[in-house]
């Protein structure tokens, strides 16, 4: 499973690279595993560049069919534009078809997931020679290079066998990285800069169950600490978890994200996939419309206007048409503030791929419209209820991301110089008419210490 496939053969003119590009496809836990690359390349002195680089490292996704058709698009458009490139592929494509990839002019290397995605091990494979300072250098990243958020991703692989998805065949299964290891890569992303941690992986709610420990105790013990920023003053920063499973969130991680508001973004990503009960049971999912409801009110009961977000499948081989209508049904009821829709894509090797009573294509992408239609609505809803509330919102400029995952806008009169890492404000909704002629809620942010000055004035 976690092999590494060797190389056609060297360089076509036997030198060693001296820039670099990267092109990224698919998850968080994808554009971690690049940024690591990217360090380890960095520290041998190659430039990153765009189109022209000597080496381009694809790593890629293969969770639908269109992931993989774009990565080999491009690598094939690499070869014709920049015939002297030599491509190295890794990631879940190179995993599921490796023979396929070596055929494409420039792939050079194709290395897969696991120990190929190592720095040594990836180093090595690609000529470089790997001395002893190499083996001393902490695991995991130092920055994730222009961006205030950082993705940190704490474990790999996946052991459940959802019908639909071949990650855990190229992933393998679940592996914890350690409590340890994962605090002092957190305090080197703040000490650069990074005023928000997305914890990410395959399943990271599978964190610990092979090391004898919790995802719960990990965030217990990440929300912990006190770090310093760059200037070595301590920062206020906060951790966000990308995506769980709704059963998955226990009493302790709900108690702890209620009383550190501070430090955990009132926001998850609980991927729902369907909201009806047959279509469930033949994606092989483990829970109930029931149980996946029960958790989303017992999440909300606790925490302040939560946003909840969800990746749901439509047209499923054998999902109905009213399959679909007590999706919506359910969908609504969990409160969904966004919702990520894809169409069902049959991967070879999966027990979907096999089933009878395919969806046709049309039907499912009606049934997309309809679901992300719907969606918006509920995300506008959302929108004008937090008019009012406040939040923390990670600037990249004068815009930037809440803690309840939302776009939020900040007038720069309202600033005394330039924009800040991230800053407190009240939430106000403001109606704007697109140029079709719709009415949106957009969020502006007032700065709470502008707001309590006012507040307190006669």
């Amino acid at each position: 499973m976690r092999r590494m496939h060797s190389p056609r053969g060297g360089g076509k003119d036997g030198g060693a690279p001296g820039s670099v590009r990267f092109v990224t496809f698919g998850c968080k836990a994808n554009q971690y595993d690049t940024q690591v690359l990217r360090e380890a390349l960095g520290r041998r002195g190659l430039e990153e560049t765009g189109p022209g680089a000597d080496l381009v490292v694809v790593n890629t996704c293969t969770v639908t069919a269109e992931a993989g058709r774009k990565a080999r698009q491009l690598m094939r458009r690499i070869g014709r534009e920049t015939p002297q490139a030599r491509i190295a592929v890794t990631g879940c494509l190179a995993e599921s078809e490796p023979e396929i990839l070596r055929e494409i002019p420039n792939v050079e290397w194709v290395l897969g997931n696991g120990e190929a995605k190592r720095p040594v091990n990836f180093l090595r494979q690609i000529g470089q020679d790997v001395g002893p300072e190499e083996l001393g250098i902490p695991a995991g990243i130092t920055e994730f290079a222009g961006h205030r958020r950082a993705f940190l991703k704490i474990q790999d692989g996946c052991d459940k066998r959802c019908a639909f998805c071949i990650i855990p065949h190229v992933r393998g299964r679940s592996t914890s990285r350690p409590a340890e290891e994962l605090a002092a890569e957190v305090e080197r992303l703040v000490a650069s800069g990074h005023v928000e941690i997305v914890l990410c992986g395959i399943h990271i709610g599978h964190w610990g169950l092979d090391i004898g420990s919790t995802f719960s105790a990990l965030l217990r013990r990440l929300a912990e600490i006190e770090a310093l920023g760059p200037d070595g003053l301590p920062v206020e920063w906060r951790l966000r978890v990308s995506s769980i499973e709704a059963t998955e969130v226990d009493e302790e991680m709900v108690s702890l994200m209620a009383a550190r508001p501070d430090r955990l973004a009132p926001h998850l990503h609980m991927p729902m996939q369907s909201g009806a009960d047959p279509v469930l049971k033949a994606m092989n999912r483990w829970y109930t419309v029931a149980e996946y409801l029960d958790a989303c009110h017992r999440i909300r009961a606790r925490l302040d206007r939560p946003a909840f977000t969800a990746d749901i499948l439509v047209g499923f081989p054998g999902e109905t048409d009213a399959d679909f209508e007590r999706t919506l049904t359910t969908a609504e009821a969990a409160g969904f503030t966004k919702i990520h829709v894809f169409p069902f894509s049959a991967r070879p090797g999966t027990p979907a791929a096999e089933m009878g009573s395919r969806v046709p294509p049309d039907v499912s992408r009606e049934r997309r419209a309809a679901l992300s239609e719907a969606a918006s609505g509920w995300e506008e809803d959302f929108r004008r209820e937090l008019n009012g509330a406040r939040d923390r919102v990670v600037l990249e400029g004068f815009v930037g991301l809440s803690g309840r995952y939302q776009r939020v806008a900040i007038h720069p009169e309202d600033l005394s110089g330039p924009p800040p890492d991230a800053i407190d404000v009240t939430l106000h909704g403001v109606l704007e008419t697109t140029a079709d002629g719709r009415e949106v809620t957009r969020l502006r942010g007032r700065p709470v210490a502008l707001s309590a000055v006012e507040e307190a004035s006669p």
